[in-house]
C-alpha cells in the first residue's frame, strides 16, 4: 500500500488475464464498518457481480457502486457491514466470485471438448 495524499492506493490485487495488467484500487474512505473504493478502469460487469456476492454475506448491510459517467469516470464501490471488517467482506466476496468463474471455465472446457 502506498500513500498518495489522503488516498491509499492498493496496486496489483490480481493480474488481469486478458491484458496482463494489474487492477488499481484507491481507498477513498475507511471506517470500522464502511469503505469506499475507486476501482480504476472497471465497469458494471465486475462491479455488479461483486455487489451481488457482497450482498450474499450476512454481515454486509449495504453494497452498492456508482459510476458518474460510463466513459470518463471510474466506479466507486461502497460497502457497509454490521461491524465486521469491510475489507474482509470484499476479500471473501472476491474469492467466491473467482471460484464461480473457475467453475464456469472448467465446465465450459468440458462441454466444448472436441
Amino acid at each position: 500500500m502506498r500513500q498518495n495524499g489522503d488516498e491509499k492506493n492498493i496496486i496489483g490485487l490480481r493480474d488481469r488475464h486478458c491484458l496482463g495488467e494489474k487492477m488499481e484500487l484507491t481507498i477513498l474512505n475507511k471506517t470500522k464498518n464502511e469503505i469506499s473504493i475507486k476501482i480504476a478502469g472497471e465497469t458494471h460487469t465486475l462491479l455488479n457481480a461483486l455487489k451481488t456476492a457482497l450482498l450474499n454475506n450476512k454481515h454486509v448491510e449495504i453494497a452498492t457502486y456508482d459510476i458518474k459517467h460510463p466513459t470518463i469516470s471510474d466506479p466507486v464501490l461502497f460497502v457497509r457491514t454490521d461491524g465486521a471488517d469491510p475489507i474482509g467482506a470484499i476479500k471473501k466476496a472476491s474469492g467466491e466470485l473467482a471460484g464461480e468463474c473457475d467453475k464456469f471455465i472448467d465446465l465450459f472446457k468440458k462441454k466444448t471438448k472436441d
